[in-house]
């Protein structure tokens, strides 16, 4: 199955004082940095990002490896990264994570991998209150005609894509996988806790 890898980082940051959260360290490296060594072993890893990075940084990030690919929507959220990814990928699916989400595992990867089903539309996991995990899930190419119809009507909540489309869904509390994988870094605040007590998380 042809799987690409998508890191997403077009986010307003507006939580973090204007701090890139992707460019936040953990010991020696940054986030961004972290995620990509999980990601391997995919033959090509996409960075979603928007307009407010100079040129100097694109290159920076062209030279880690990075595949750039630009928004066409500007300040849509999640879905507008999602969206010119998958119309600008040469694989059918792609695995999209977030840059604040640097619990990914290679493990939970394979996991969502091994249940891509070519009549699908992507994979997900779900915990015991039946909620949903947008990120850190596989999305097809074949959820664009939905994700640009959310467009047109301004409407943009990941977990309205997944219900409207046809999802595999793994409850992740029967998997050997801790919840800790889907979380993410939202404040400083957050950020502060976890470089000081990093076992919390």
């Amino acid at each position: 199955m042809d799987i690409g890898a998508l890191i997403l980082m077009g986010g307003k940051n507006s939580r973090m004082n204007g701090n890139v959260k992707g460019l936040l360290k953990i010991k020696n490296s940054t986030f961004l940095e972290k995620i990509q060594e999980t990601l391997n072993d995919f033959s090509s890893i996409y960075l979603s990002i928007n307009d407010k990075f100079s040129k100097e940084q694109k290159q920076n990030f062209e030279n880690m490896g990075f595949k750039i690919i630009e928004d066409i929507y500007k300040e849509i959220g999640p879905l507008g990264g999602i969206y010119s990814s998958l119309l600008n990928c040469k694989e059918e699916y792609l695995f999209i994570t977030a840059c604040d989400m640097p619990f990914i595992t290679k493990n939970s990867i394979e996991v969502l991998c091994n249940k891509v089903d070519k009549n699908a539309d992507g994979v997900v996991f779900y915990d015991k209150n039946n909620k949903l995990y947008p990120l850190g899930a596989i999305y097809s190419k074949n959820v664009l005609p939905i994700i640009e119809e959310m467009i047109e009507k301004k409407y943009y909540k990941l977990s309205y894509l997944i219900e409207k489309s046809n999802f595999v869904k793994i409850n992740i509390e029967k998997t050997d996988i801790p919840l800790k994988v889907l979380s993410n870094i939202n404040t400083l605040q957050e950020y502060d806790l976890f470089i000081n007590n990093e076992s919390l998380f």
